[in-house]
């Protein structure tokens, strides 16, 4: 273990001085003593020790580093997993404005990611969820979108885990507002008597149901909503001709909407307010309406009901078309984003199949028919002739099949830790990966990881006949998580990393 420590010590000060480029690397291993995964084991503990000599340098050599951590893992010379590891502890270490620098970085190397083994891609996932936690809602919206568009990049738009299968609501978006009773009738400080204390809370009641659509299966809720709907529109109608600001070139974000009761005069007479209202009673109608899987069975509308919501939605565009600036040009917009929304909810209902276009069928047939001219083999020769250069090399590498098969290098048993390497890694308590997606619930990783132990590690495989009171399942994921402690064990990097 000393000497363990003492190539670590070492690994590290030439990583925080004058090792910087992977050949610089590869003489650095050369010139230590030990097998090359004692070196390599050193390496990945040393790369995210040396970090924190780099961290408070600039943002050019904090690039740099992460580079060369990637480089070095392209060339052998560390984990796989280890710059991925680097890289968070990166933005972990960094400030917000300075993560917003870095990120760049990350923005580069999307392609790679999206390439990368599932354990890998987590880390990243990981790394940008924290990030948005980090963020605030209000002051760095232009970060939060570069992640979300970064992670679009990586993650394919079928990756059930960043869907909401299940049309769950965020129950915890409460609206906050003034909720007295005292002089509900009093006019407040506007020109219209119909703006009073009472119509406050009547807009800010309506937040409830876009928080929770489903409570409106009950009749009392129904009436209450319905009479919302009603008396916003008829005082918005007032109020439409009203906010004609010129268009302006930069874009404009309401995280959330102030709730005072001195604001309400002059959110009404702005335009965008009105429009922000306006759309999510549209977008609750839409869910209402729509063929959602999960919908409660409760939620059916009766045909008034319908018949009210298509009145009130006709009402609503109008009273869009007539709001400034270009009402016309936003109702289109609106009924094409629901329009495309409505195509999304379809696609979650059949179970998000594939978006992968299906093979031109004519395309198939016309290459199906096409004739292609086989040159005769010349059978008295040794060497045969595939008529492609790259098939004929590799049949003609070994002249004796039979030879060729019993051959040692094509034993592909891969060592025990390696093959369970990544179910390891979804197995560790903060992962992040739901259960539902581990590689153990698939019925081959599980025949192929019986195999594996009855072959290499006879000791695990009659583990699982001993305890036949767990499942398949269960008895496997015990077995791969004490696999991973003893590889810590042996290898000595557990308390390293701790």
């Amino acid at each position: 273990m000393s000497e363990f420590r003492a190539l670590c010590d070492k690994y590290v000060k030439a990583l925080s001085s004058n090792v910087g480029t992977v050949g610089e690397v590869s003489s650095l291993l050369e010139h230590t003593a030990g097998s090359d995964q004692e070196k390599k084991t050193c390496l990945d503990v040393a790369f995210r020790k040396a970090l924190l000599n780099k961290v408070m340098s600039s943002d050019q050599v904090v690039r740099n580093y992460i580079e060369l951590s990637f480089q070095s893992s392209k060339a052998g010379y560390c984990s796989p997993n280890t710059p991925y590891y680097v890289l968070a502890d990166v933005f972990d270490c960094l400030t917000l404005d300075r993560c917003q620098e870095i990120f760049s970085y990350v923005e580069e190397k999307s392609e790679l990611f999206a390439s990368e083994v599932p354990a890998n891609r987590n880390v990243v996932l990981r790394l940008c969820n924290d990030l948005i936690r980090r963020c605030s809602k209000s002051i760095n919206t232009l970060f939060c979108g570069r992640i979300q568009i970064m992670l679009a990049k990586i993650f394919p738009i079928s990756e059930r885990s960043g869907l909401n299968l299940q049309s769950q609501f965020n129950l915890e978006n409460i609206t906050e507002y003034n909720t007295s009773s005292e002089n509900t009738e009093t006019p407040m400080e506007t020109d219209s008597k119909e703006v009073t204390f009472l119509f406050y809370q009547t807009l800010w009641s309506i937040q409830d149901y876009f928080r929770n659509p489903n409570q409106i299966s009950n009749d009392a809720h129904w009436k209450k909503m319905e009479d919302t709907v009603n008396e916003i529109c008829r005082i918005f109608e007032n109020y439409k001709h009203e906010g004609s600001c010129p268009v302006a070139n930069e874009e404009a974000y309401f995280a959330k909407f102030l709730t005072s009761e001195r604001l309400l005069t002059l959110q009404i007479s702005d335009s965008n307010f009105r429009r922000h209202i306006l759309v999510q009673i549209l977008t609750l109608f839409q869910y209402l309406t729509g063929d959602v899987k999960f919908k409660p069975n409760k939620l059916v509308l009766s045909e008034p009901r319908k018949f009210w919501i298509r009145d009130t939605t006709n009402k609503i565009y109008s009273i869009l078309s007539d709001t400034p600036p270009e009402g016309d040009k936003f109702v289109q917009h609106i009924k094409s984003i629901l329009k495309y929304e409505e195509k999304w909810s379809k696609w979650k209902n059949e179970g998000c199949p594939s978006l992968s276009k299906a093979p031109d069928k004519t395309l198939q047939a016309k290459q199906k028919n096409l004739k292609r001219t086989v040159k005769a083999m010349d059978l008295s020769s040794d060497k045969f002739d595939l008529c492609n250069q790259t098939l004929t090399d590799l049949w003609n590498i070994c002249p004796d099949n039979l030879a060729a098969c019993q051959n040692s290098d094509r034993k592909f048993t891969p060592e025990t830790f390696k093959f369970f390497e990544d179910a390891i890694e979804q197995l560790e308590p903060d992962s992040g990966v739901e259960k539902e997606y581990y590689l153990t619930n698939e019925t081959a990783f599980v025949w192929r990881s019986l195999r594996l132990l009855a072959r290499q590690s006879v000791p695990y495989f009659q583990h699982i006949q001993n305890t036949k009171n767990l499942t398949l399942t269960d008895n496997l994921q015990n077995i791969i998580m004490l696999i991973g402690k003893e590889y810590k064990k042996e290898t000595g990097t557990e308390n390293e990393m701790k």
